[in-house]
């Protein structure tokens, strides 16, 4: 191996484990509900800790997870709140607060998934280069240092990312294999990690599509044999059974709701209701609970009949505003750029504008590196890969960016994670092309970067601002079960 793999490789590792005792010590010296929502997160953790199904709609032992919007996250089908909750009930014989258990659910899936680049690069060096996505922004450590529904979903992005570029992998066996059977257990596994994503935070699903168009170029289902095309009907057959795996596990979860409710909120369709002007016209017993207890400018009737009075930030396609307002009124490309790249507490936490002028012009800068590699080689295999990353970037953004144009304005860079395990593939995919030395000097240098605004703005500020429009939680007045860093 020529030194500067080697040099890429060390970095990496060393990267990522620095990046797992940061979001370790941000966990551990944060104050309660310091960071986005992460009060009503806790709360819908910590009602899994002794449940297994989901909360019936209007229970008041739940009430408190509910947010001035009139809903819970309880009330979605998103499954890390139970992971998180029975995480916390295995670790409490440790005698830690139920909060540090929630926050370190995710450091150790961050850690977990660290360990398992590491590992795996033991036989495939390359493998690592898909980490390098990891240590590129500070946000990403800062998502899996507190409760939040973000993490999860990104962790398993990332490991289907893996599973679907390792050319020594299981699915890799699976796909190409001439019988069903062999290496089954790898379409299965695989099929398994679709359903979570499908059971978890929705714009992931952005990633689902990027991950359909890249294994359907990388394993066509049409073949050419005797100069005609054809379907290759045995991989149809593998791709169903990864298929059938994922809406099983989807299927499961929204059996739950109905059992236990008689209604699902998958992907928020019980909302759909007031979105497309049945309020009115459709019994819902989420929607008739969010009328009840939500705030006045959040209630769905307010929305419905009363725009004017409703947050500015809400509904502005209806309210008259165009599109591209998003952009030119309510700057959603900065704000959404600045949180990808390092925003702490509840979006009131900046590092200064010259630290984010010049990771801007970092990733500009390698960013144009690839263009010009890509279009000079002029390969066939890398221009399609190329394309599309383009396409799962463009839906992602575009997804966000709407939701804010015709629900609510969400500029947060978290909302856009989905690209990173798509330009993690994408990374790997072009390697051969890619120069070790500059891919290492970008590496390390946003890196360099990323420890100085985690360290400097996120852990040095995050205790001292004001959280906006909710009283400050001290020892004193944090839930019971929120044990202080002070008393562990």
């Amino acid at each position: 191996m020529d030194r500067p793999s080697v040099f890429l490789r060390t970095s990496l590792r060393i990267c990522l484990i620095v990046a797992s005792v940061l979001a370790s010590v941000m966990s551990l010296t944060s104050d309660y509900n310091r960071h986005p929502d992460e009060i009503h997160h806790f709360e819908a953790a910590q009602y899994y800790i002794n449940a297994f199904l989901p909360p019936e709609i209007g229970d008041p032992a739940v009430r408190e997870s509910y947010s001035v919007w009139g809903v819970s996250y309880l009330n979605y089908h998103w499954i890390e709140y139970f992971l998180a909750g029975k995480f916390m009930l295995l670790v409490s014989p440790l005698g830690v607060s139920e909060l540090i258990a929630a926050r370190f659910f995710n450091v150790v899936l961050f850690a977990g998934l660290a360990a398992f680049f590491i590992y795996r690069s033991r036989e495939d060096d390359d493998i690592l280069i898909l980490a390098a996505a990891l240590v590129v922004t500070p946000q990403i450590w800062y998502v899996f240092s507190y409760v939040n529904n973000d993490a999860f979903a990104l962790a398993v992005s990332f490991v289907c990312a893996l599973l679907v570029v390792d050319p020594k992998g299981t699915l890799h066996r699976f796909l190409i294999s001439s019988k069903i059977s062999d290496a089954l257990p790898g379409g299965i596994g695989f099929g398994v990690l679709l359903g979570l994503l499908l059971i978890s935070k929705t714009n992931y699903y952005a990633f689902l599509i990027f991950l359909a168009l890249w294994m359907l170029y990388r394993y066509p289902i049409v073949r050419i044999a005797s100069g005609r095309l054809g379907l290759d009907l045995g991989r149809c057959r593998k791709y169903l059974v990864i298929v059938l795996t994922a809406i099983s596990v989807l299927s499961f979860r929204i059996a739950l709701d109905f059992h236990v409710n008689g209604e699902t909120n998958f992907v928020g369709v019980s909302y759909l209701n007031y979105l497309t002007g049945d309020f009115e016209k459709k019994e819902n017993r989420l929607l008739r609970y969010q009328e009840d207890i939500a705030k006045p400018q959040f209630k769905p009737s307010t929305i419905e009949r009363d725009l004017a009075n409703t947050h500015p930030g809400m509904r502005l396609k209806d309210k008259g505003s165009s599109y591209f307002d998003v952009f030119t009124v309510w700057r959603w490309h900065e704000m959404s750029f600045k949180s990808f790249v390092g925003v702490f507490g509840y979006m009131n936490i900046f590092a200064p504008g010259g630290y984010y002028k010049a990771i801007a012009l970092i990733y500009a800068a390698f960013g144009a590196y690839l263009f010009v590699i890509i279009v000079i080689r002029r390969r066939r295999d890398e221009l399609v890969v190329a394309g599309i990353l383009l396409i799962g970037a463009a839906i992602t953004m575009f997804i966000s960016s709407y939701l804010s144009w015709s629900y609510a304005v969400q500029a947060q860079g978290r909302y856009l994670f989905p690209v990173l395990p798509m330009i993690a593939m994408f990374l790997y995919a072009v390697r051969s092309s890619v120069s070790r030395t500059i891919l290492t000097g970008f590496v390390l240098t946003c890196f360099m970067l990323s420890v100085y605004s985690f360290i400097f703005v996120g852990l040095g500020k995050i205790n001292s601002l004001p959280v906006p429009g909710t009283p400050v939680e001290t020892s004193e007045t944090a839930p019971r079960s929120v044990v202080r860093r002070e008393q562990l």
